[in-house]
């Protein structure tokens, strides 16, 4: 007898909450026909939920079609042995969820993953305005924040070697026989069980690692720098002076995104813009460097953008604007700029 498709299911994926057979159910829907004509229409209650569409019109087909193309598309592409094959239909898998829910915002960009057959490297991307949640197959939870990738081997559970872009956060499993190691272009971070999240983005000069729980090790890859970090301290690594420095922290705060909540306090506004920043996806310009030193406190949970910025506009001498978003030579709109300055005198 034909299973049915559970609506509950959906809106579970929604939320974050899911384990491994829930993800291999949606993706044996999406594949069979028989389950076509229930699927739409649990999307369509679950769009209905979230309030997907409000601003343009809804095109339940067109989701539909772009998410059972790019499963099967997925399952086509086993090449490798049995093994790599069922760890990439697992990282197909994780990446569903996200891919539904930018798909029925944009249906501009879809979720990204690669197999790299070469070396055996699974990749996984965090679109653009989304959070990505999964598994690694040890266990170890993963957060991933807008435009963040991850890549990890296909033979991790031997190797637990990850390498990140973006801003990650970590509940790593315990395994006192096989290190937990996190690489970004600057360190390494040695672990064996912990808490602790990584900011790396090229196009930033810090990079960062806060420590909620358990004890990290840090290692230039330049052998330039080592350092341990207890809980509630983050180390700043400035990839300009190639140096970087301790300092305590509430860990709870920084890393509070990966809950869907952004947490300032009394931090200065040059810090809170570039948070902000990176949970949108959208660019900061400071016209006036005042505003960067400006003390700022603040919770944010499930805010536009527009009225996160005009709530700081009303409780901080600022004021925004919202640059015009150009094209670019290959059709694509270019990101969203800002400019945020000190309030003119009336």
């Amino acid at each position: 007898m034909r299973e049915k498709v559970d609506s509950k299911l959906i809106k579970r994926y929604a939320n974050g909450r899911y384990s491994f057979q829930d993800l291999k159910r949606v993706a044996r829907w999406f594949e069979n026909p028989p389950y076509h004509d229930d699927l739409k229409s649990a999307l369509d209650r679950h769009w209905s939920e979230f309030q997907f569409g409000k601003e343009e019109q809804k095109d339940l087909s067109g989701v539909f079609e772009r998410l059972k193309t790019k499963i099967i598309a997925e399952r086509n592409q086993r090449t490798l042995t049995e093994k790599v094959g069922r760890i990439y239909s697992r990282a197909a898998a994780i990446l569903l969820l996200p891919l539904l829910i930018y798909s029925a915002f944009s249906l501009i960009r879809p979720a990204t993953h690669r197999l790299f057959s070469d070396d055996r490297w699974v990749e996984v991307v965090s679109l653009k305005g989304t959070r990505t949640h999964f598994e690694l197959p040890d266990g170890t939870k993963v957060s991933l924040n807008s435009s963040a990738s991850l890549m990890y081997h296909a033979d991790f559970c031997s190797n637990r070697l990850v390498r990140i872009e973006g801003e990650a956060w970590f509940d790593v499993f315990h395994d006192a026989g096989s290190p937990f190691v996190v690489q970004t272009d600057e360190m390494d971070i040695r672990v064996l069980g912990t808490k602790f999240s990584v900011v790396s983005l090229k196009q930033e000069k810090i990079t960062e690692v806060i420590l909620e729980e358990g004890k990290v090790r840090l290692t230039g890859r330049d052998g330039g720098f080592s350092a341990d970090l207890n809980p509630n301290e983050a180390f700043f690594y400035n990839k300009e002076t190639r140096h970087g420095k301790v300092i305590g922290v509430d860990a709870g705060t920084l890393t509070a995104w990966k809950d869907g909540k952004l947490i300032f306090r009394s931090e200065p506004l040059g810090s809170v813009l570039k948070r902000i920043g990176r949970w949108y996806n959208v660019r900061f310009e400071i016209s006036d460097k005042e505003v960067e030193a400006f003390r700022y406190r603040a919770t944010f949970q499930d805010e536009p953008l527009e009225e996160v910025l005009r709530l700081i506009s009303l409780t901080a001498p600022v004021e925004y604007k919202i640059n015009e978003r150009n094209m670019d030579k290959n059709g694509l709109y270019e990101d969203k700029v800002i400019t945020i300055g000190l309030k003119t005198k009336q």
